[in-house]
C-alpha cells in the first residue's frame, strides 16, 4: 500500500513537472534586466531631483549625469533582452519540431505551425522579457522611495504602504480574466489552423469545387475569432480604466497633500517628489501589460505546454540506426494500419547496402506507407525498421521553400559551400540549366518550387539528397508527375549513383525497373520478392 502511493505520487510529480525549461542564457537574461532596469530608474530619479536642485538654485550636473545613466541602461537591457527572446524563440520552435519528428505525424499541421510561430513569440515574450520586468517594475518603487526618503522619510514610508496593494491588484486581475484570455487563445490558434490547412490544400479544393466552402468555413472560423477578442477587450478595458483611475488618483492626490502639509521641504524638493510619484506608478502600468503580454503568453504557453506533453505521451517511433548492421535496411514482423483498416501486415525484408530495389504494386496497396515507415514518418502498429545509417527522400510531389536553389539546397547540409552544391546539381544532371538562369544558384522559388519546371523541381530535390552525404536514398514515385525528357534526366541521374548508395524507389513506370536489381511487390498487406524484369515488363503496363 506504501509503495503504490509512493509511486502513485513519483508519477504526479512526474507529470507537474514542465515540458520545457529555459535556458542559462534566458535565465542570466531575465537576472540581468532587473538591475539594468534598477539603474535606469536611479538615472530618472537623479534628473528629476536635479531638475528640484535647479529650482532651488542649485546646479544641474544630476540631470546630464542622470539622463546618460538612463539611456546606457535602458540600451544595454534592451540589446541583451532582445537577444535572449530570440535565441530562446528558436530553441523552443525546434523543441515542437522535435516533438513532431520523434513521435509521428500530426493531426493538423496548421495548428502546429501556429504553435511554432506566434505560439512561441508570445510565449517567449513573457517568460524572457516580461517576467523580468514585471519583477524590475515591482521592486524598481523601492528604489524611488529610497530617493524619496533622503528628502522625507515620512512621505515614502506612507507611499511604501499604498504600493502593497499592487501585487494584489495583479494577481485579482489574472484570476478575473484567466478563462476568457484562453478562450481567445483556443480561438486565434483554431483560425490560424484552419487558414494553414486551406491554404495547403487550394488547388485539391479548387479541383473538387469546394473552395467557396471552405471560404464560408473559415469567414465563420474568423467571426468566432473576433467576438473573442472584442469580449476579452471589453471586459478587460473597463478593468483596467476603473484600476488605473483609482490607483493614479489616490497616488497624485496623497503625494500632493503631503507635500503641501510638509514644511520642511523646500519649493525644489516638493516638485521633486512630485515628479517621482510618478514614476512609483510603474508597476500600475504592469497590470495593462499583464493583459497584453502576460495572458496572451500565458495561453500561449499552456497550449505549447499541452502539446508537447501529448507528444511525449504518444508511441515514439521504432525506427533506428544500427550503423554495426550489415544490412542497409532491416524491417522485421512489421504491420501498419489506418485506423481498423490493415495496409501491411507481419512483413519482414532486408536490403543490402548498394543494392536497387523496386517496390510495385497497385494503387492503394502500400508502397508508399512501407517507403514511409522505412524513413521514419510513419509509426508501426508492431515490428521494428532498423536502418544502418540515417536516409534522404526524394518524394513523389517536391516540395521546395520560398527562397533561393542555394537555400534549397542548404537545408539537407547547412555548412555546404557553391562548389558542392554544383557537384550535387552536376550529378542530378540539372546544373546546366542552373547555370543559364541569370542568378544561378541565387535564383528565387516560389513555394512548392514556383518558377522552374516539375522536372527540374525533382531532379533539385535529388541533388538535396546527394549533397546531405547520405547513402540511403528513397525515392518516391520520382518520375510520375515529369515528362519523358525530363524522366529520362531523372533516371540517367539515379542510375549514374554510385554502388555506395543503396536505392529504394516506389514507381508505378515500369520503365524504371531496368535500374533495379530487385523488385518487391506490395499487394494485400504482404511482400512478394521478384527478379524476373521481362514479366514485370509485360503485367504492369
Amino acid at each position: 500500500m506504501i509503495a503504490g502511493q509512493i509511486s502513485l505520487k513519483t508519477m504526479q510529480v512526474r507529470q507537474s513537472k514542465p515540458p520545457y525549461r529555459l535556458s542559462a542564457q534566458a535565465r542570466f537574461t531575465i537576472v540581468c534586466s532587473v538591475p539594468l532596469t534598477w539603474l535606469s530608474v536611479v538615472g530618472m530619479s537623479l534628473s528629476i531631483m536635479g531638475a528640484g536642485a535647479v529650482i532651488d538654485g542649485g546646479g544641474s550636473e544630476l540631470i546630464l549625469w542622470g539622463v546618460i545613466l538612463t539611456f546606457t541602461t535602458i540600451m544595454i537591457r534592451t540589446m541583451v533582452v532582445a537577444r535572449g527572446h530570440i535565441a530562446e524563440e528558436s530553441r523552443i520552435r525546434h523543441r515542437i519540431i522535435d516533438a513532431v519528428f520523434t513521435s509521428g505525424p500530426v493531426d493538423s499541421t496548421g495548428a502546429v505551425v501556429s504553435l511554432a510561430t506566434e505560439s512561441s513569440e508570445k510565449m517567449m515574450a513573457l517568460r524572457v522579457g516580461f517576467v523580468g520586468q514585471v519583477v524590475a517594475s515591482l521592486t524598481a518603487p523601492l528604489v524611488v522611495l529610497g530617493v524619496i526618503g533622503t528628502m522625507s522619510g515620512r512621505i515614502a514610508l506612507i507611499l511604501l504602504g499604498m504600493l502593497v496593494i499592487v501585487p494584489l491588484l495583479i494577481c485579482g486581475f489574472r484570476k478575473i480574466i484567466s478563462t476568457v484570455s484562453s478562450g481567445s487563445q483556443d480561438a486565434r490558434k483554431a483560425l490560424a489552423a484552419a487558414y494553414m490547412d486551406a491554404l495547403k490544400s487550394l488547388s485539391t479544393l479548387q479541383l473538387l469545387g469546394a473552395a467557396g466552402r471552405i471560404s464560408d468555413q473559415l469567414a465563420a472560423t474568423g467571426e468566432r475569432n473576433r467576438q473573442a477578442v472584442m469580449r476579452l477587450l471589453k471586459g478587460n478595458q473597463l478593468i483596467l480604466f476603473v484600476m488605473d483611475a483609482a490607483f493614479y488618483l489616490a497616488v497624485v492626490t496623497t503625494t500632493a497633500y503631503l507635500v503641501l502639509s510638509s514644511t520642511a521641504l523646500t519649493t525644489g524638493q516638493a516638485i521633486a517628489i512630485m515628479g517621482l510619484s510618478i514614476l512609483l506608478l510603474e508597476p500600475m502600468d504592469q497590470v495593462g501589460a499583464f493583459f497584453y503580454v502576460g495572458m496572451s503568453g500565458l495561453g500561449a504557453q499552456r497550449g505549447i505546454f499541452g502539446f508537447l506533453r501529448g507528444r511525449s505521451k504518444a508511441r515514439r517511433r521504432d525506427v533506428s540506426i544500427d550503423p554495426h548492421q550489415e544490412a542497409a535496411v532491416s524491417i522485421t514482423d512489421l504491420s501498419f494500419g489506418y485506423d481498423d483498416r490493415d495496409v501491411l501486415s507481419h512483413i519482414s525484408l532486408t536490403i543490402a547496402p548498394g543494392e536497387r530495389v523496386g517496390i510495385i504494386g497497385r494503387s492503394g496497396q502500400g508502397k508508399s506507407t512501407l517507403l514511409a515507415l522505412m524513413g521514419g514518418d510513419l509509426i508501426p502498429r508492431s515490428g521494428q525498421v532498423t536502418l544502418r545509417e540515417a536516409s534522404a527522400s526524394v518524394a513523389q510531389t517536391t516540395w521546395l521553400f520560398t527562397g533561393t536553389i542555394a537555400d534549397n539546397l542548404r537545408i539537407a547540409r547547412p555548412e555546404a559551400t557553391e562548389a558542392d552544391m554544383w557537384a550535387a546539381l552536376e550529378r542530378a544532371r540539372v546544373a546546366d540549366e542552373i547555370r543559364r538562369m541569370p542568378s544561378g544558384l541565387d535564383t528565387q522559388l516560389g513555394e512548392q518550387g514556383l518558377g522552374i519546371s516539375g522536372g527540374q523541381a525533382q531532379r533539385i530535390s535529388l541533388a538535396r539528397a546527394i549533397i546531405s552525404g547520405r547513402r540511403i536514398i528513397l525515392l518516391d514515385e520520382p518520375t510520375s508527375h515529369v515528362d519523358l525528357a525530363s524522366e529520362r534526366e531523372i533516371l540517367a541521374a539515379i542510375d549514374d549513383l554510385g554502388r555506395d548508395h543503396t536505392l529504394i524507389m516506389v514507381t508505378h513506370r515500369t520503365t524504371t525497373l531496368r535500374h533495379m536489381d530487385h523488385i518487391i511487390t506490395v499487394n494485400n498487406g504482404t511482400l512478394t520478392a521478384d527478379n524476373t524484369l521481362a514479366e514485370h515488363h509485360g503485367t504492369h503496363r
